[in-house]
C-alpha cells in the first residue's frame, strides 16, 4: 500500500466500506507499505543530484523502500513504543511485564496490528464528533488534491488559449512539475553540497534530464502529458490519487495492476519496460503473473 491509499479510504463516509476494503488490503498487503511519493522524491532528488555533481550521499541507503504500516508510509521511523514523562521506557516495561518479555513482545505486536486496522478503517459514526472536536479533518487529503487537480483544469485552459504550447507539452508539463513539486527539495539538497542550481539547471535540456533521472517524475509527466491531450478531460481529485499512486508503484513494484487506459499509456512510452515493471489491466493478469512465478 501507499499513502495515497490511506487518503483515499479516508474520504470514504461509510464506515461499513471502508472496513470491508480494509480487510481486502489487509490480507492482500499484510500493512506493507512503500515509502511515502514525497520521500521517494526526495530520495530520487538526491540520486540525480548525485549523477550530476558526481558527488555521493551515502545515507541513501539508510532508508528501506518498504516497511510496515502507516508511519513508514508517512516516513516516520520507528513504532509503537510504551512512553512515560521520562520518555521511552519500553524496554523497561517489557523486562518487568508479569507474564514474561515474550507475552509482552506478543501484546505489542496485536497492539500494533490493531493500530494499523484503525488507522486504515478509519473511525466509527459515534467516534466522529470527539474526533473532530480535536481537529481531524478527514477531507484534508481530497481538498489538496482538489487544488492540485483545479491547477491541471488552470493549465488546461492555457493550453487552449495558446495552442503554441501544444506541440511541447511534455516540456511544458515536465517544467511545471519541477517548479511545483520539486524546486523546494532540490534547492535544499543543493544548499546541503554548498552547490547552486546554475550548475545543475542551464536551459530546458537540463530540467529535461534531470527529471529524467527520477522514474516518479517520469511517471507522472507521461500520465499527466495523456491526460492534457484528452482536450474533453475534466480534471478531478481521483485523477490525482491515481496519477500520485502510479508514479510510486510502476518505478518500485514488481507487478502493477491498473485500469485499461493508463496501462495503454504506460505501455506505449515503454516505461514498464524500462522499469522492469509489469504493468496489467486486469486482476486476471495479475493471478496469471503470480502463478508463473
Amino acid at each position: 500500500m501507499s499513502l495515497t491509499h490511506y487518503m483515499e479510504m479516508a474520504g470514504i463516509q461509510d464506515p461499513r466500506q471502508r472496513a470491508d476494503i480494509a480487510d481486502v488490503m489487509e490480507e492482500v498487503s499484510g500493512f506493507t507499505t512503500l515509502l511515502s511519493r514525497t520521500h521517494i522524491m526526495r530520495l530520487e532528488v538526491e540520486a540525480a543530484l548525485d549523477r550530476a555533481l558526481d558527488t555521493d550521499s551515502p545515507h541513501l541507503a539508510d532508508i528501506e523502500l518498504l516497511g510496515h504500516g502507516i508511519g513508514h508510509a508517512m516516513g516516520i521511523r520507528g513504532g509503537l513504543s510504551i512512553r512515560s514523562p521520562s520518555g521511552d521506557v519500553t524496554d523497561e516495561t517489557r523486562a518487568a511485564w508479569p507474564d514474561g518479555p515474550a507475552a509482552f513482545d506478543l501484546m505489542l505486536a496485536n497492539a500494533r496490528e490493531q493500530l494499523e486496522r484503525s488507522m486504515l478503517r478509519g473511525p466509527t459514526d459515534a467516534e466522529v464528533p470527539d474526533l473532530k472536536a480535536n481537529g481531524w479533518d478527514p477531507a484534508s487529503a481530497k481538498r489538496s488534491a482538489e487544488n492540485r487537480a483545479e491547477s491541471e483544469r488552470q493549465l488546461a485552459e492555457r493550453l487552449d488559449n495558446d495552442p503554441q504550447y501544444w506541440n511541447r507539452l511534455r516540456d511544458v508539463v515536465q517544467a511545471r512539475y519541477m517548479s511545483l513539486e520539486v524546486i523546494d527539495m532540490l534547492t535544499q539538497a543543493l544548499l546541503d553540497r554548498g552547490r547552486t542550481l546554475a550548475e545543475v539547471v542551464t536551459g530546458r535540456e537540463s530540467i529535461r534530464a534531470f527529471a529524467d533521472c527520477m522514474p516518479s517524475a517520469g511517471i507522472h509527466a507521461t500520465l499527466t502529458e495523456a491526460a492534457h491531450r484528452n482536450r474533453e478531460k475534466s480534471w478531478e481529485p481521483n485523477d490525482i490519487f491515481d496519477i500520485d499512486a502510479l508514479s510510486i508503484a510502476v518505478p518500485y513494484c514488481d507487478i502493477v495492476v491498473t485500469e485499461r487506459y493508463a496501462s495503454h499509456v504506460l505501455h506505449a512510452a515503454h516505461l514498464p519496460r524500462w522499469m522492469k515493471t509489469e504493468v496489467v489491466p486486469r486482476l486476471k493478469d495479475l493471478t496469471e503473473s503470480l502463478d508463473r512465478q
